[in-house]
């Protein structure tokens, strides 16, 4: 549609221009008030070519704030939809049309009044149900704005964990009546003894014999049945958990602001991330095995009070003294658990810290270095752990002669009750009961074997929520403003620091960009070239000031919008793992391979990538070690000029490349820059030669602006710096500074 393109910067693809399904879901959206760009959805989706299904739908309007779902009408549905409206209509070919109205006037024929959300003038059409029929079977999509918070924007934490498992009610429901079926079950073998030896074995009778040996293969049968219907349901329902659980936190863990990851080391985010696999086992596993176990508490303790009221008080008064054993060891565990997780930790950091510095640890010979810090964080972890395994061995110490003296205890009572004048306990109840008792103890003993699990799972829960639970970066959640982003850009009296710092990156910092002009930035090491550079592309919120892209306020936009609109290519570039090509399109994964070599071709890439033996399908292996730092930075290059960005930042791009690879970037920076505004970074200021205008920074000032003539004049930062990497230009040593005016004019 024509109100949707327009509010797109970039120009949809074909793909997504032929995709009805993405600009009746962006009609329907901005219905509700919502804004969706047609190519965003494009891009974060892949959708390579024709119309995406109707589950891929439904994922987009969930993940951008309308609540969605599919259902089959029929045309004498249409009528009643009233507030329904607009909704969307699959029509049998794969298109999509939005029904935005339904006619049905006396006097006249029925007609739903359909748009084309291709349309360009957003023209309705009456059809009537004969022709609508025609191309369509009845498959349609309900959808309204969500304005309650979604599972997804929850804080993490033991309530989010049970809202998740309650998903599944259904699921854990038919878990439940499994389990409650298996406890009926539990009582059928103490029964079986009890009838041997109180009936059968006293009586002499066959007959009983033969109907307790059917009952038992009946029972056999059914209690193996119902236990693997239980064991299957719960794997389903715990592989349904583990998938929301992992995709919840790699969600949250990726919208986080830059500087958590800058102020935290890797190894203690990748520690505390990497416990939810005791979370996961703990719901999945022990806590929910100890939960349906202790269901069979429901059966069996009526039971064991049909059969002796006394025995039943003794066994329930050793259940609640294992209790008490369990509550006061939980406060002692805790704390334990928190030293072990302080040492793993460590550990943990320690091993990132040694991979990731591998290369100079090598050449610095600090292996036997590494080595003892090794020794001595592995020493830590061991001791915490040592400590924690200890303390959790003396509740079960002091719970097993417990757990065994319920058995004992049962049989020495009941025999003692068994042989008195009223004899209230026959010799098969007693070891009915027996058996019974010592079933109905193993959830008091579970329980206190899953006391460490719960204080590990605690812990766990705590790591994980210290990192998903941070504030998450504003501006990612497609609910900003998308202008069309052209280059023109504007800072007016901006000041940042960075968090820690004493003294501002920029202060007090001014000036405007016009659109397609090419800024160079230079100035020494901490003058802010580099913060300028991050602040645009909406790194940090927290400055003070204004900055305005095309006019609109940088904080207003949407920063998956905005960031789509710049290309950013800095000094040392990651690679992914994966193929050339694959990491050539990593911003857009619906580009064709003509659209691919054509940006390598102007990053000058092209002609390295097609001398190797698997040209663009050559894996790139990891760290890149398969390729050298030029190669790696024409890729880099290649990659941002692919989404063809409003905004091209080149931030000391070439400084680590050899001449001829410089040379290649250098000689296509004219090409490069058609079009777009592009800012240059560099310590190389006969790179910079070329710039319309150039920035001098120092302190975090702007300490000049002007080409490069101007500032050789004028600008006493610029011109030394100029000549001192340019000697040969230079009149020489024994001349004052004043001297160099000339040199420039010369």
């Amino acid at each position: 549609m024509h109100s949707t393109t327009d509010s797109d910067p970039q120009s949809a693809s074909p793909q997504a221009s032929r995709s009805t399904s993405l600009h009746a879901l962006a009609v329907v959206a901005r219905h509700h008030g919502l804004h969706l760009s047609v190519e965003q959805l494009h891009r974060d989706h892949a959708i390579e070519t024709g119309e995406p299904p109707t589950k891929l739908l439904l994922k987009m309007a969930e993940e951008n704030g309308l609540k969605a779902r599919a259902a089959k009408l029929r045309w004498k549905h249409l009528s009643r939809l009233g507030k329904a409206l607009p909704l969307l209509l699959r029509l049998r070919d794969g298109r999509t049309m939005v029904l935005v109205a339904f006619r049905n006037e006396p006097g006249s024929a029925s007609a739903a009044m359909l748009q084309d959300p291709l349309s360009p003038d957003q023209a309705c059409i009456a059809v009537d149900e004969l022709r609508l029929s025609s191309v369509w079977d009845g498959e349609a999509i309900f959808a309204k704005r969500r304005y309650g918070a979604r599972d997804e924007e929850r804080p993490f934490g033991f309530s989010w964990l049970v809202g998740q498992i309650l998903r599944e009610k259904r699921i854990f429901r038919d878990v439940g009546v499994s389990a409650l079926m298996l406890s009926l079950f539990a009582l059928f073998p103490p029964l079986v003894f009890m009838i041997v030896l109180d009936r059968v074995l006293v009586h002499q009778r066959m007959s009983t014999l033969s109907v307790l040996a059917a009952a038992i293969a009946f029972f056999l049968v059914f209690d193996t049945m119902f236990g693997y219907l239980r064991r299957y349901l719960v794997a389903l329902g715990t592989a349904k958990v583990d998938a929301r659980i992992s995709t919840y936190i790699f969600d949250r863990m990726i919208g986080l602001p830059i500087d958590f990851f800058e102020r935290t080391p890797t190894g203690v985010i990748s520690y505390k991330l990497s416990e939810v696999w005791r979370i996961r086992n703990f719901l999945t596993g022990q806590l929910f095995g100890t939960m349906l176990d202790t269901m069979t508490l429901l059966v069996l303790i009526p039971a064991m009070f049909v059969m002796s009221v006394p025995l039943t008080f003794l066994v329930l008064g050793v259940a609640m003294l294992m209790c008490l054993v369990v509550v006061a060891y939980i406060g002692p565990l805790a704390r334990a658990y928190g030293k072990v997780v302080v040492a793993e930790q460590r550990k943990g950091s320690l091993m990132i810290e040694v991979l990731h510095g591998m290369r100079t640890i090598k050449s610095l010979a600090l292996e036997s270095r590494k080595r003892h810090d090794w020794d001595v964080r592995v020493a830590e972890a061991v001791r915490a752990n040592t400590d924690m395994q200890l303390l959790a061995n003396q509740p079960q110490t002091i719970l097993q002669p417990l757990e065994k003296g319920i058995y004992a205890g049962t049989l020495l009572v009941g025999a003692y009750l068994a042989m008195g004048e009223s004899a209230s306990v026959f010799s098969g109840t007693l070891v009915a009961f027996s058996m019974i008792a010592s079933r109905a103890t193993q959830p008091f003993v579970q329980i206190a074997a899953l006391m460490q699990q719960f204080q590990e799972a605690r812990g766990a829960v705590f790591q994980v929520a210290s990192v998903v639970n941070q504030a998450p970066e504003q501006g990612l959640g497609r609910q900003g403003v998308r202008p069309e982003i052209k280059g023109d850009i504007s800072f007016s009296e901006v000041r940042f620091r960075y968090p820690g710092s004493q003294n501002p990156a920029l202060d007090d910092i001014s000036f405007s960009i016009e659109a397609g002009s090419v800024i160079g930035i230079m100035g020494r090491s901490g003058s802010g070239k580099t913060t300028i550079t991050r602040l645009l592309q909406g790194l940090h919120q927290n400055y003070e000031g204004l900055i305005k892209i095309d006019g609109v306020d940088l904080r207003e936009i949407d920063l998956t919008h905005l960031r789509s609109n710049l290309g950013v290519v800095l000094q040392d570039n990651f690679l992914f793992n994966g193929t050339i090509r694959e990491n050539i399109m990593a911003a857009n994964r619906s580009a064709t391979l003509e659209e691919v070599m054509r940006a390598a071709r102007l990053a000058g890439a092209e002609e390295f990538i097609e001398r190797l033996p698997r040209g663009y399908e050559t894996m790139i292996e990891e760290g890149s070690a398969n390729l050298s730092g030029g190669q790696r930075q024409r890729i880099a290059i290649a990659r941002a000029l692919l989404v063809d960005p409003s905004v091209l930042i080149l931030d000391e791009a070439t400084s680590a490349l050899d001449p001829d690879s410089e040379a290649i970037i250098n000689n296509n920076l004219t090409r490069i820059a058609q079009g777009r505004t592009m800012i240059v970074i560099s310590h190389r200021l006969a790179s910079l030669v070329g710039c319309d205008q150039i920035m001098v920074l120092e302190r975090g000032k702007l300490y000049d602006m002007g080409k490069h003539d101007e500032l050789l004049q004028r600008c006493d930062v610029y011109r030394h710096l100029w000549f001192q990497q340019n000697r040969h230009l230079s009149p020489g040593p024994a001349h004052d500074r004043a001297s160099l005016t000339p040199a420039a004019n010369t």
